[in-house]
Order: structure tokens, then C-alpha cells, then sequence
């Protein structure tokens, strides 16, 4: 029996990362990088406290360059707001039967893709691994996390527990999850915790613990606590600040993502992070003032396009 073929489109660090563990498992990889970008001279991944590097193989291409219904499993490992137009760009390519597996950090974008592609088989993953690249095509594995599996449609029902077959067999820790929208928002309210403010006051996850920054913590975790009730969420036995501070504290001396995509100049997924709060607590009619004024700050400071 052949191994699946899996490819990936986006070669930053989280699909570079998941092609070189799904290659290094055995299963033929194609990886697809950004069209006018040159592909990477080769590809390494270092895992997860490994001394070394160890080459992995893909064929690296882009999108248009795809033949007609030559793709069966989709990765996409884009950040949210590329996802939908990452999967237009790619869709000449899908098999009829194709399985979509989005990687996206935040929320709102998973949702959109699967309204806009019913059609597909469309399965969640909520990462909460570390990792980041040295230079093109080379990926560190930092931070091992959980990656956790789910479907988001009824197509995607039919296939995922065979995407987790498949996923089980690499070195990734990867969980079987039946409500993979939970496992989703226990994240998100993570992010929100954390990632507006340290992109804002550039500063390290651990420097959320001074006095002044910590209150505007406790206060995001209720609003999200709100929210998640509202939304009749389960919510953490200890309580989100419980589970944000052991977050901040175990990650202290780590730069969130969204501080790293302001260092870079690069546009963030606030509006799949606070901003998809403030979107579902408009419609429940909550108020959420701290998250939206942090959604408006990182917006305006950072001069990010309108959603």
C-alpha cells in the first residue's frame, strides 16, 4: 500500500516543520513556497532538542505550478489571513475528494475556509508547538507542544481520524480531539492573553507580570471567560488567569508571535485573535473594553489593514 502524499503550502517555519517530520516519517512531501520567491538551496529540520540538523526531502514548487487534481491532502500552514486566498490559489490542484488540514494560529479563518470550500473535507489542527527558521528551508523545532485534530464539516467528519493515523506515525505529539473547536478556544484565549499585549508594549511574555501589564491580563481572561460562558465553552478548572500566568511564566523569555510579526513589519493575526473576541461578543452583546481597546491599539499603531 502507498504512502500518502502529503503537500504543504507555506514554507515558513510551522510547514517546514510539519514536511520535514511527515518526510522524515516516511511519506512522500511536496512543498510549496511563495510564487516570486526563489525556493530553498535545501532543507533541514532540527527536532526537538537534537544537537544536529537532518536533512529532509520535499519537491519544492509553488501553487500554479501544481498539475490539475494532483492533490489529495492539503496542508496549509499560511497565517490566517492568507488561508482563504492560499486555498483559492491552490484549488485548480485539489482532488474532488481532497482533505484540507488548516494549521491557522487564532480563529475565524479555519471557519471561513470551511464555509467558502463545503465541498472538501476540511480538519482543524491546534498547534502549540515552537518553531522557527535559521534561514530558507531550515526550521528548529524549539518548543514541543501538543498538535491537536479535529474536523470542522461533515466531510471532514468521514476522514480525520485518518489524517491522525497518519499523523501518529511522525514524531509530532499529535491528539485525537472530537471537539476540536474547544481545543481551538482554549488557545485563542491564550493568545489573547498574551500576544496584543507583549506587541504592544514589546516585551517579553514574562514581562506581562509586572503590576500594571498583569491587570490588563486579569482583565482579558475575564472578558474571555465571558464570552467562552456565553458561548456555553467549557472553561478551565483553574480558571483562564490560572492557566495564562503558568503560560507566561513557563514561556517567560519567549517573543509571542505577533510581537515578531511587528518587529518584522509584517501584518499580525490580531483580528483572528482580540478581534475575533470582540466579533463573537457582539453578537452575544457582552462588553469586552480591554480587548477591544488592545484590537485598536496593535490596528492603529501598527498600521494594520482594515478586516
Amino acid at each position: 500500500m502507498s504512502q500518502t502524499h502529503w503537500t504543504v503550502l507555506g514554507a515558513g517555519s510551522l510547514g517546514c516543520l510539519w514536511a520535514g517530520y511527515l518526510n522524515q516519517a516516511g511519506f512522500p512531501v511536496t512543498l510549496l513556497h511563495r510564487e516570486g520567491v526563489a525556493a530553498p538551496a535545501s532543507l533541514s529540520l532540527t527536532r526537538f532538542q537534537a544537537d544536529q540538523a537532518s536533512a529532509f526531502e520535499a519537491e519544492l514548487t509553488t501553487a500554479s505550478a501544481c498539475p490539475e487534481k494532483s492533490i489529495s491532502r492539503l496542508v496549509v500552514a499560511t497565517k490566517a489571513h492568507d488561508a482563504v486566498a492560499a486555498v483559492a490559489g491552490i484549488q485548480h490542484a485539489l482532488t474532488d475528494d481532497a482533505c484540507i488540514v488548516l494549521l491557522q494560529n487564532g480563529m475565524g479563518s479555519q471557519q471561513a475556509v470551511a464555509e467558502t470550500y463545503p465541498e472538501y473535507a476540511i480538519v482543524a489542527v491546534c498547534i502549540t508547538d515552537g518553531a522557527y527558521r535559521t534561514e530558507p528551508g531550515h526550521v528548529i523545532h524549539a518548543g514541543q507542544g501538543v498538535s491537536r485534530v479535529g474536523a470542522l464539516n461533515s466531510a471532514g467528519q468521514q476522514v480525520w481520524r485518518e489524517v491522525v493515523k497518519d499523523l501518529e506515525k511522525t514524531d509530532l505529539i499529535i491528539e485525537a480531539c472530537e471537539d476540536i473547536n474547544q481545543a481551538l478556544w482554549n488557545k485563542l484565549a491564550i493568545n489573547i492573553a498574551i500576544n496584543g499585549l507583549t506587541a504592544l508594549d514589546q516585551c517579553l511574555n514574562g514581562e506581562l507580570m509586572q503590576p500594571d501589564r498583569y491587570q490588563r491580563v486579569t482583565r482579558l481572561c475575564q472578558e474571555t471567560e465571558a464570552v467562552m460562558k456565553g458561548l456555553q465553552l467549557q472553561l478551565p478548572e483553574q480558571g483562564l488567569l490560572r492557566l495564562a500566568t503558568d503560560v507566561i511564566e513557563g514561556t517567560a523569555q519567549n517573543r509571542s508571535s505577533m510581537l515578531q510579526d511587528t518587529l518584522r513589519g509584517k501584518i499580525t493575526e490580531i483580528d483572528y485573535i482580540n478581534g475575533y473576541l470582540v466579533q463573537q461578543a457582539d453578537r452575544l452583546n457582552i462588553e469586552v473594553p480591554e480587548s477591544f481597546a488592545i484590537y485598536q491599539q496593535v490596528k492603529e499603531r501598527f498600521n494594520q489593514p482594515s478586516s
